[in-house]
């Protein structure tokens, strides 16, 4: 049955790859073939030529890793101060975050649009990742790993007279390692395959993501199938060699949220 289901996850990649192997002629045939015969580059070479994908690249990999890290920062000192401190109205807070949560985010763009139009940031880099920097489900989900830290680390570090900010930077953040390394995997995902909200804010297409790049290709009569899925396997490569190389963090944040 894992096979099975693992087979079905597997098979629209398998066949994204195998699209972007094909020339655009195969692709075009009334009875694709599923396995490209001869494999060829086209597609690759043409993505490059119709995009600056380097840029788009680049502009992604700058907006996800500063909205990842403004979101730790953030959902950190948060999630500490209803776990850790216990503020006054703790419950009311988090009852708040956990209804935001179900809040569908598209009802919040026209919204931070005017706010990125006042602060004159349109068709700026800042603008694609500021209205999204706190996020409702990092807060929750670091509630719940901030939870699990011991309360005698917490009592000794206060006995020997260290701030707040201390005693999360050095006790609670090592101990919750795992927990921030998914939530900045989740962030940088959510990031990267962001298509609405960059359409809306950046005009340039040189301010633009991956996202809405890849739609740009999207022709209006016909569709160069091989040239669309080999700029989606390259957007989808990065994401694949980030989550290999911190899966293994990643699947114990999963288990430990899981126990609790």
């Amino acid at each position: 049955m894992v096979v099975v289901v693992g087979l079905a996850i597997l098979a629209p990649f398998a066949w994204m790859v195998a699209t972007a192997l094909m020339s655009t002629t195969q692709t075009l045939q009334a009875n694709p073939s599923v396995v490209p015969s001869p494999p060829t580059l086209q597609g690759v070479d043409a993505v490059f030529a119709k995009l600056p994908f380097l840029r788009l690249l680049l502009n992604t990999v700058l907006v996800s890793g500063g909205r990842a890290l403004a979101t730790l920062i953030i959902a950190s000192l948060a999630a500490y101060a209803l776990a850790i401190i216990k503020v006054p109205g703790a419950r009311i807070i988090l009852v708040v975050v956990l209804t935001l949560i179900m809040v569908p985010g598209d009802i919040f763009i026209i919204p931070s649009f005017s706010i990125m139009a006042d602060l004159h940031l349109t068709n700026t880099l800042v603008a694609l990742a500021l209205p999204n920097v706190f996020d409702v489900f990092g807060v929750f989900l670091l509630y719940q790993f901030f939870r699990g830290v011991p309360r005698e680390l917490i009592e000794a570090a206060r006995i020997d007279g260290a701030s707040h900010l201390r005693i999360l930077f050095t006790i609670v953040v090592p101990v919750c390692r795992s927990g921030l390394i998914a939530l900045a995997i989740l962030t940088v995902l959510n990031e990267w395959k962001e298509l609405l909200w960059p359409i809306v804010v950046n005009r340039d297409v040189d301010k633009l993501t991956l996202g809405p790049g890849l739609a740009l290709l999207r022709g209006t009569a016909v569709t160069d199938w091989n040239v669309l899925m080999s700029a989606g396997a390259l957007a989808t490569l990065p994401m694949i060699v980030i989550f290999l190389l911190l899966q293994r963090h990643f699947m114990a944040s999963l288990a430990r949220s899981g126990l609790k």
